[in-house]
């Protein structure tokens, strides 16, 4: 007799360290810059340029990346802007950590802030959270039926047990990871300034960033859809005003080519921005109008795929003796895949010693995860939303100046059956932001977030992954009487009855008249033992 086995492939966690970084450096100002007189608005970005993996160690290499934006009063055009970046390098101090495997780092700009030195220099400060993991793929044979050697040799269709043998099947559920990959994703557009709206004479600064990003498995794809938001300020060839913005929504729609996946499958994507460009060039009259924008969205994305079988959970022979070799199968199950929107909203106080506002140009927010636990049937989350509100002011010295403020938000998110032994990766990120200004002494704040769970339960199995085949015991055999009277006790099964007194299920069935296999204390039952087989 032989088994007949499936190969099942599973992903375990090998190592997986999270640490705190500060950034911090004093920057010039470059030469072809004005003086600083005020800080207006920082924001930064960082770039991850190479992860390597040694024994026991992952060093991360990259850069913080920031751009400044700021007031001067050393000639007409008040606003300015100025860029640079602050290399890094990290050793994190990984147990178990193989060099041949490849290692994952995720990270979180905490915070970015910059303070004056003096006109010509800045400091720039950041906490940076990296998260890098590695992980290892094994796999096990399952046994998932006993058959005869004639029907492995033969290749039967429908594959026969030997003589006597009795097996109990279970499904079996499990998650796998079938594909892994990283790409990029290039958003590509164009756009121009409105009619009402003066040509451009010099960009002074811009956002680019992403809302209401979903993605959906397709045939040998992913399909990205959202939105581009573009924000410019810009300095007008009208000498009549010195300062201009304009903003703008752009849709896009996208397939990244992933061989081999398809819609059955579940797909785990982190998105991360990355390169940015917003550059101004002339429109057919000559005149630079015209938006040319470029976003790049780095993707690390995990293909996963559910299977659903039956093994062989248990197995005997009435004609011999049949040994079955065992091991434990850690396997992971997809509890769910949970994506739901967050609706918060506060009204935040203006300093009374505040330049006025005159208008409100720009909201930007970061998500920040003070704590996040397992409850019963769910997860709870607590963060804060940190805005930063970039306005026009009534001052013509300092025509713009930026408000903070923090949204506080507490949610739950229903995950029935979440155990504390689960494993889940969360995203969120904020799907819009509306902020209007009710007086002068008021804004408030309107934003909708997205929060996005992958929950996977550990599915650990004693699984058969051999059987030995032993001549029975012929002198035990014989010791057995061939009609017992039984008296069920409380756990008893029909399977464990049958396997004891030798004897298969179908015979207890048909000698006690049973329609089921429904047992419970103080049943009585006639068991006859087999001999089918035995020589």
């Amino acid at each position: 007799m032989e088994l007949l086995t499936k190969r099942i492939h599973t992903s375990q966690r090998n190592c997986r360290s999270d640490i705190q970084l500060t950034l911090e450096d004093d920057i010039n100002v470059p030469d072809s810059k004005p003086d600083i007189e005020h800080i207006i608005k920082v924001q930064g970005e960082i770039q991850i340029q190479e992860a390597v993996t040694e024994t026991d160690r992952a060093i991360v290499r990259g850069q913080l990346v920031f751009s400044l934006l700021y007031l001067s009063d050393a000639d007409f055009r008040q606003v300015h802007t100025m860029s640079g970046q602050i290399p890094f390098e990290e050793s994190i101090n990984m147990e178990g950590a193989l060099p041949e495997k490849e290692m994952h780092c995720h990270y979180d700009l905490e915070d970015c802030q910059s303070s004056l030195i003096n006109s010509r220099k800045i400091s720039i400060r950041a906490i940076l959270s990296l998260h890098c993991c590695q992980d290892t793929e094994e796999s096990v044979s399952v046994g998932t039926g006993i058959v005869t050697d004639d029907a492995i040799e033969a290749e039967m269709g429908e594959m026969v047990a030997p003589d006597g043998v009795q097996q109990q099947f279970e499904p079996m559920s499990i998650t796998t990871m079938v594909m892994q990959k990283k790409d990029i994703f290039r958003i590509k557009d164009e756009t121009s300034l409105p009619k009402g709206k003066p040509n451009c004479e010099s960009l002074l600064y811009y956002e680019l960033s992403t809302q209401g990003l979903t993605t959906r498995m397709v045939e040998d794809g992913l399909r990205i859809t959202g939105d581009l938001l573009v924000f410019v300020l810009y300095a007008p060839e009208d000498d009549d005003r010195n300062l201009e913005y304009f903003e703008t929504e752009l849709p896009f729609d996208g397939i990244v080519s992933c061989n081999g996946c398809s819609e059955d499958m579940i797909a785990d994507v982190t998105i991360t921005p990355g390169k940015k460009i917003l550059e101004f060039r002339d429109d057919e009259d000559g005149e630079e109008r015209i938006l040319d924008v470029e976003l790049s969205l780095h993707l690390d994305i995990k293909f996963y795929e559910e299977e659903r079988f039956e093994y062989l959970k248990d197995a005997y022979s009435t004609a011999c003796e049949l040994q079955l070799i065992r091991d434990k199968s850690n396997a992971k199950r997809l509890l769910v895949k949970n994506q739901s929107s967050l609706r918060i909203s506060d009204r935040i106080k203006i300093d009374a010693d505040r330049e006025g506002i005159l208008q409100i140009c720009n909201a930007t927010g970061a998500i920040r995860i003070d704590d996040q636990k397992i409850v019963e049937d769910g997860i709870e989350i607590e963060g804060v939303v940190e805005l930063d509100i970039l306005y026009i002011t009534e001052d013509d010295m300092r025509p713009l100046s930026v408000i903070k403020g923090s949204i506080p938000f507490h949610h739950t998110i229903e995950v029935r059956g979440i155990s504390d032994s689960d494993d889940y990766e969360l995203q969120t990120d904020i799907n819009s932001i509306n902020v209007i200004m009710l007086d002068r002494e008021e804004i408030e704040a309107k934003l909708v977030l997205n929060l996005c769970v992958l929950v996977f339960a550990e599915c650990c199995n004693d699984v058969i992954t051999a059987i030995v085949e032993v001549p029975m015991d012929m002198a035990r055999f014989q010791e057995m009487p061939g009609l017992v009277g039984y008296i069920v006790q409380d756990g008893d099964s029909l399977w464990n009855i049958a396997k004891t007194y030798h004897t298969t299920m179908d015979c207890i069935r048909s000698l006690n008249h049973m329609e089921q296999d429904t047992l419970k204390r103080g049943d009585k039952l006639l068991l006859l033992k087999q001999t089918e087989g035995v020589l």
